[in-house]
Order: C-alpha cells, then structure tokens, then sequence
C-alpha cells in the first residue's frame, strides 16, 4: 500500500471494484485465462501461481525450509504467505475446493473408456476437454 498512498480512498476502492469485475466476468476456464492474459504479464501471473502453491504446501504441513527447497522461493515469501493464510483462510479453501471440482470433471470428462462390450480391458481414450472447460 506504500506505493499507492498518494491515491485517495475512493480511488484505490475503485480500482480494486475493477479487479473484482474483471475476474467475476468469466464464466468459464477460457474466458478467465483470456482476462488474465490481457491483464498480467507473464511474471505476475507466475507470481501469483507461486503463491498459491506455497500456500497449498503450507496447509499440507510442509514446513519453510521445504517448500524453500522445493519451490526454489525464498524465507520472506513463505513468511508473507503464512500471515495471508493465517489472516484469510477461507481464501485458500475455496481455492482448494475449486481445484477439487475441477479435476473431479477432468477426470470424468477428460477421458473416456473405449471398445466394444466384449473388451475386458478397454483403454482410456481422451475427449478433448480440457481443464478450462469447466464451467463456474
């Protein structure tokens, strides 16, 4: 917030509403990776998927060194992250039980058994969709 301090109140409300509508004008996986692709460079969006693998990592018990080692990030980022899950945990839970409902369709759309009824062991043939196929 230091850096935006010379905005006023009204100003940084607004432009946080903008952020807000941006992401709920999506309704599916493709129309939200199109906002994000107009929105953030390349680098933001790594970032932000960084940390919220850290904090995945950090509600499955992993401890610092860990995920520091795993991750390749470092001390101060985890320690920020841990005080955003500690202060929001409700964020990360719905994050958790999107990705959830998400690989449950995957998995029972994404590929499909094929072959005759006389086949015993029928391979597994994929559909063509996709994860961001998923609707909200």
């Amino acid at each position: 917030m230091r850096r935006y301090r010379f905005l006023q109140k009204e100003e940084v409300y607004e432009a946080l509403n903008r952020l807000r509508d941006a992401f709920l004008a999506a309704k599916d996986g493709t129309e939200v990776e199109r906002i994000i692709s107009g929105l953030l460079t390349f680098d933001e969006k790594m970032k932000i998927g960084r940390r919220i693998q850290v904090a995945e990592y950090l509600n499955q018990d992993y401890g610092e060194e860990e995920i520091s080692n795993l991750l390749r990030v470092g001390k101060a980022t985890i320690s920020a992250i841990t005080r955003k899950v500690e202060e929001f945990p409700d964020c990360f839970e719905l994050l958790k039980m999107r990705r959830k409902k998400v690989e449950n369709e995957y998995q029972g759309k994404g590929y499909q058994r094929s072959g005759g009824s006389l086949r015993v062991f029928k391979p597994r043939v994929y559909t063509g969709f996709k994860r961001k196929d998923v609707k909200r």
